[in-house]
């Protein structure tokens, strides 16, 4: 039996065997990736596994050292071989399999994976304090920033106002504007930020339009890093929770197409397909995206 762990800003998902579990534990940025991780550990039963697959938010394009992940997995597990991988890879290898192309992963944060015959690259994933554009908390930040501002006088979005009713009175109720859990209220009030673009609210579409903006030059900036040449059609996948926005998807391939050619393809699967197929296809480091660790 294996373990599969998928680590993200708006919670996590454990895989054991077929059986999928959601955990509310999410990584911030206020904590190791390190010590996330062994939070989640401690939720589940105690067992053994012979290998575990890590797709790890908040790695920012570098494994780093794979050991900690590996000491952590056999004391909690008896693990004997432990992969360790940037979210990217995972939702690449899940989306595209062995596809040229780019693999653009939206949900709290963003990061923009390429693999061109054998070579991958990283695109922003760089956090939601340095990058992260376009990503949930990047939307949810932006339009309770112009709401806010709007009721003490600043701006004029009142459109906002109103569709952020329910996310202003979270606000309100805050004891620390500046700690988790106001990070957590940007990443789910991007929700509410696509649902009103989808209805047409001017102010909710602007964000939007920004975002779009930003995460094709996201995509962009990651097919540039390995293409071979201008002959070669990337294939592109969009998948995480922001995914779901049709009005947020057409934005993005719009503002890309005026800037290179693709084929745009729904996602076979996500990270937690991914992971194993990473760990499967390749027996040695793909530095730094993945490193693994064994006894």
């Amino acid at each position: 039996m294996n373990l599969v762990l998928d680590l993200g800003q708006s919670g996590s998902r454990v895989k054991i065997g077929d059986h999928i579990t959601s955990l509310a534990i999410a990584k911030n940025s206020f904590e190791a990736v390190l010590v996330t991780v062994e939070k989640i550990f401690k939720e589940i039963p105690t067992q053994s596994f012979e290998s575990a697959y890590l797709s790890l938010t908040g790695l920012q394009g570098n494994v780093g050292d794979p050991e900690p992940f590996g000491e952590l997995c056999k004391k909690y597990f008896q693990t004997k071989e432990v992969c360790v991988m940037d979210d990217g890879i995972a939702s690449y290898m899940g989306a595209l399999g062995d596809s040229n192309g780019v693999v653009l992963t939206l949900g709290g944060g963003v990061v923009a994976i390429a693999s061109c015959e054998g070579r991958f690259s990283h695109a922003d994933g760089k956090g939601p304090i340095f990058g992260d554009f376009g990503g949930g908390f990047w939307i949810g930040q932006s339009a309770l920033r112009k709401a806010i501002s709007t009721l003490d006088g600043r701006d004029n979005e009142i459109g906002l106002v109103e569709l952020l009713a329910t996310e202003l009175r979270q606000y309100k109720s805050l004891e620390n504007t500046t700690g988790v859990e106001a990070s957590q209220l940007c990443i789910s009030t991007a929700k509410t930020v696509a649902v009103g673009a989808e209805k047409g609210e001017k102010g909710a579409l602007k964000i939007l339009e920004e975002g779009a903006t930003r995460l094709a030059e996201t995509i962009s900036a990651a097919w540039s890093k390995v293409k071979t040449g201008d002959e070669l059609i990337p294939r592109l996948a969009i998948q995480g929770g922001l995914s779901r926005s049709k009005t947020y998807v057409d934005a993005i391939l719009s503002n890309l197409e005026r800037s290179m050619k693709f084929e745009y393809v729904e996602a076979l699967g996500d990270h937690l397909m991914g992971a194993p197929l990473v760990a499967q296809k390749y027996k040695n480091d793909v530095s730094p995206l993945m490193k693994w660790w064994r006894t």
